[in-house]
């Protein structure tokens, strides 16, 4: 009966690394890799189970055994996210690092309660740390899982590979430090070395906490330029207007002149060419839209220059004062709408529109953007696909579903033969 104890809490002790290592991917993971992480979770669980019965019967669970079993089990499981959940090769390995931190301290810490209490024998001792150890998880998770959340899944919905090539292996470098840091085969564990890892592990956190801080500032102060750089081409091509609008002004007396000079003379010909001379200079210039919002006004234009290049007839009719709703994350829902939008429409050859529109409705701002594409979608448990990131919701569109989530609303994709229609509801 103690063997059967003693395995299964120390197979027990694993489930907590297992869920933390998945909380940060849980929007990127769908009900087909769920169910095969469920079921690999589980054949992993028994084998454990099954090695750690054997090992117990046999003539007792060594230390050494216990201590590598619990900290290098994240090894095959963290490959096994990386097969499964594919495109996110050196964030599950962030992520193993990070969470074998937290384990060798809670871990360190355990051991050293287990010794102050006693022990009969290394089975006791194993049970007595396991329970520890359960305890400690449950304590501290939430607090874990949030610090998990908040230092990866941010950069799942971004371009990140530059900050992922520099930072995926200081969790594995500090736990590794730590724990050769003391034999392998030591199971007491001293108040200078509970303090020794408690350090090493906060200090981990810090800095990889940090890293992702000043990361998500600088994106912030990128997309902030960026937005900037938009509301001035966008208020230079508006000076531009109303100088030309002036000039047109100006010029008015002359072209009635001449064309009342072309009908005195019987020109028709003339006169017909000359008016659509004139059309064809008044059609050159970028339609300006007008939403009452800078920011979105900007970006807005940016993409109407680009659809005019492409030959994509694009309407506008929205209204965007009064919003709560901060300019950045405005401006990233307006601008991966669109730019997916403009996306599509290069590739279809049929008529290429796209129509952005929006309403209130009390709280809560309505917004769509509809365009023409070619009709052909992948999708995967409702998931678009994107075309860039096999088996992977498009980067895109998962970062305008969280903004959507975030301000209490929800966002819908769907095609109609040769229309796309994005909606996206959330508070304004």
């Amino acid at each position: 009966m103690e063997a059967v104890l003693v395995s299964f809490l120390s197979i027990l002790a694993h489930v907590p690394t297992l869920i933390l290592r998945y909380v940060p991917f849980k929007e990127h993971i769908d009900r087909k890799q769920k169910k095969r992480l469920l079921i690999i979770y589980s054949v992993a669980f028994f084998l454990d189970f099954v090695l750690c019965m054997a090992l117990e019967t046999s003539g007792g669970m060594s230390v050494s055994f216990y201590k590598m079993n619990l900290l290098v089990f994240c090894v095959p499981m963290a490959i096994v996210n990386i097969l499964v959940v594919k495109g996110f090769t050196r964030e599950h390995l962030f992520t193993s690092g990070l969470v074998a931190v937290v384990v060798l301290m809670l871990f360190t810490l355990s051991v050293f309660l287990t010794d102050k209490i006693g022990y009969d024998t290394i089975s006791h001792g194993i049970v007595i740390t396991n329970i520890f150890l359960l305890v400690a998880f449950s304590a501290l998770y939430l607090p874990i899982k949030k610090l998990m959340k908040r230092t990866v899944t941010p950069f799942l919905n971004i371009e990140g590979n530059d900050y992922w090539k520099t930072t995926w292996f200081i969790p594995i470098a500090m736990f590794l430090a730590s724990l050769f840091s003391l034999p392998v085969g030591d199971y007491v564990s001293t108040v200078m070395q509970v303090i020794n890892k408690f350090l090493i592990g906060i200090a981990t956190l810090f800095i990889c906490r940090n890293i992702a801080n000043d990361y998500q500032r600088m994106k912030e102060r990128e997309r902030l330029g960026q937005q900037l750089k938009l509301q001035k081409q966008y208020y230079d091509a508006l000076t531009e207007k109303v100088n030309d609008e002036r000039e047109a002004r100006h010029n008015y007396k002359h072209h009635i002149a001449a064309i009342h000079g072309f009908l005195d003379s019987g020109n028709i010909d003339g006169l017909s060419a000359y008016c659509e001379s004139l059309e064809q200079t008044r059609s050159k210039s970028t339609v300006i839209p007008y939403t009452g919002n800078a920011a979105a006004d900007g970006v807005l234009y940016y993409y109407c220059t680009l659809a005019e290049k492409e030959n994509i007839q694009i309407e506008v009719t929205c209204l965007l004062t009064e919003l709560t709703l901060p300019d950045l994350e405005l401006c990233s829902l307006l601008g991966n709408a669109l730019d997916n939008a403009v996306t599509a429409c290069k590739s279809y050859d049929g008529e290429r529109f796209i129509r952005v529109a929006s309403k209130t409705d009390g709280e809560m701002l309505i917004l769509t953007v509809d365009n023409s594409f070619d009709g052909v979608l992948h999708i995967d448990n409702h998931k678009i696909l994107s075309q860039k990131r096999d088996h992977e919701e498009g980067i895109g569109i998962a970062s305008m579903r969280q903004i959507c989530e975030r301000h209490g609303g929800t966002c819908s994709f769907k095609a109609d033969g040769n229309n796309f229609e994005a909606s996206f509801l959330l508070h304004k």
